[in-house]
């Protein structure tokens, strides 16, 4: 490997804490509204990816919660919806990430479906410090994974960073669907399997599955 790209909400950034604010907000609907938010936003990407109508992920992430509250029949109002999204902000890292960061040597950037400016500040509170240069975006194709599009920007940065094939670079998610993406694109790609999920049947899978980022370190020392 010469270079690694990260996928970052749910893989680095532990979207999960954000159930915890949307169960004291709404009891005993917080898990099945966070799992029904996360849904219906990654079902709003891949519509308007696959129909070429772009939207930025921060309003996308929006439309999805409002949705979500309204398919639950969870009153909300305008201050409150801003409350919630405002609770991405204050997500943190799952507690295998600094390490891992801090140890590989190689290269690294973060390719996201998020937009620069949503995720620009849940890195900063998260503490994972990352340069412009490495950090691609959503916003940079106008289109979401796993789009070539987005990938291809990946390839692109991976080329200057020292990577001369698709192979060469590993690419890290904990999204089955996103490392699969990487897959059909080329790159060598792992599957942060954090919750044990069953793999999908889609004629591939991931070159690498690792139950958590200390593992693929392992593997990498190895």
């Amino acid at each position: 490997m010469k270079a690694i790209c990260c996928d970052a909400l749910g893989t680095l950034i532990n979207i999960g804490n954000i159930n915890h604010s949307l169960e004291n907000r709404f009891p005993n609907f917080g898990s099945d509204l966070g799992t029904l938010w996360r849904t219906k936003q990654i079902d709003y990407t891949r519509l308007r990816a696959l129909s070429n109508q772009y939207k930025p992920f921060d309003e996308i992430t929006r439309d999805a919660l409002i949705a979500s509250l309204k398919e639950l029949a969870l009153f909300s109002t305008p201050a409150d919806i801003d409350s919630i999204m405002s609770s991405y902000s204050n997500a943190t890292t799952y507690s295998d990430v600094t390490p891992f960061l801090d140890a590989i040597s190689l290269p690294w950037s973060i390719v996201t479906n998020a937009n620069r400016p949503f995720i620009r500040p849940i890195l900063e509170s998260a503490q994972i410090p990352i340069d412009d240069s490495h950090l691609i975006t959503s916003d940079q194709v106008r289109t979401f994974k796993t789009a070539p599009a987005l990938y291809q920007l990946g390839w692109e940065w991976a080329q200057l960073n020292g990577s001369t094939s698709l192979k060469q670079v590993l690419f890290i998610s904990a999204n089955q669907w996103d490392a699969i993406g990487a897959n059909w694109f080329g790159f060598t790609s792992c599957w942060v399997n954090r919750f044990e999920q069953t793999p999908d049947s889609l004629d591939t899978r991931p070159e690498l599955e690792v139950a958590d980022l200390a593992d693929l370190l392992q593997l990498i020392h190895d």
